[in-house]
Order: C-alpha cells, then structure tokens, then sequence
C-alpha cells in the first residue's frame, strides 16, 4: 500500500499538502536514508490552528492541531518519494512543541496527536523517541508544531 492511500484512509478528507516554508530554510533535508522534516505547523485548507494552550485553544484542538503538523509530515515524505511503500518508511523521532500558557503542563497530550497518527497509518514502524515541549510562542501564533525524522529503508 502506497503512504498517500493509508493516509487517505485513516483521513478521508485530507488534502496533500503544499511544500511551503515561512523563511531561506527547507522543508525537509535527505541525508542517506534519513529525512529530517522542518517542523510543521498545524496548517489544513490554508488555516492556522492558533492560540496559547489552554487559555485560547483547548487541549483537544491543539492535539487535533499536532495530528495536522503530522499529516502534513506524511505529505511531504509522500511527495519526497511517492514510489514508495508505506513499508518502506520508518518514524525514527519527534518533536513537538505547544505554544503554551507559562502554567500549562500537559505538553505530552497535545503531542499525543501527532504520535497517535503516525502509529495508525504506520504501525510498528511508526512508532518513535519523542520529546514534547512548551514555548512562549510558535511561528504564526500556531498552536503547535512538529519536527520529525523518518528513515526511507528503498534506496
């Protein structure tokens, strides 16, 4: 099975997301078989999902909001390789941060949405090392955003 089809079926309305950056830096590097993806926001049909957890954006939001970042991680690895099968893929690391209130704690639940995501479309091979962090802020006062390294085991 193809990445973008299991995406697809795990998310019937997803749309492929479009490879962009916010500054001279690039949105994935391949080094041999790793790929190291530029952290993603939370960005569907062109909206932000935004706000500082919880004060302006609920838990439930901002994970929804990592499980985007993460979709949007899937994408661009679709895009990188799209011969590949989703065998051929492995979730090596994560990184999340919240855009959180200084009291806010439950980084860790907010992630979970990205974590959540890749293990369902990825399985075994989904499952990674992970650190979930809070921030002051985020790039467009995006709620969350998420780095990731995965390995392409076809050359």
């Amino acid at each position: 099975m193809k990445l973008a089809d299991k995406i697809l079926e795990v998310e019937q309305d997803y749309k492929q997301f479009k490879l962009v950056t916010l500054g001279n830096y690039l949105p994935f590097k391949k080094i041999g078989n790793l790929v190291y993806v530029s952290g993603q926001l939370p960005i569907k049909d062109e909206k932000i999902i935004t706000g500082k957890v919880p004060s302006e954006t609920d838990i439930k939001e901002a994970s929804y909001g990592s499980r985007i970042c993460m979709l949007n991680t899937l994408s661009i690895l679709d895009q990188l390789n799209p011969s590949c099968e989703l065998s051929d893929f492995n979730c090596i690391h994560v990184a999340g941060y919240v855009n959180a209130d200084h009291s806010f704690s439950d980084h860790p639940l907010v992630i979970n949405g990205a974590s959540d995501v890749v293990c369902d479309i990825m399985g075994e091979k989904g499952k990674h090392s992970r650190i979930a962090v809070g921030a002051n802020s985020l790039p467009k006062n995006a709620s969350v955003e998420v780095a990731s390294i995965f390995e392409i085991l076809k050359k």
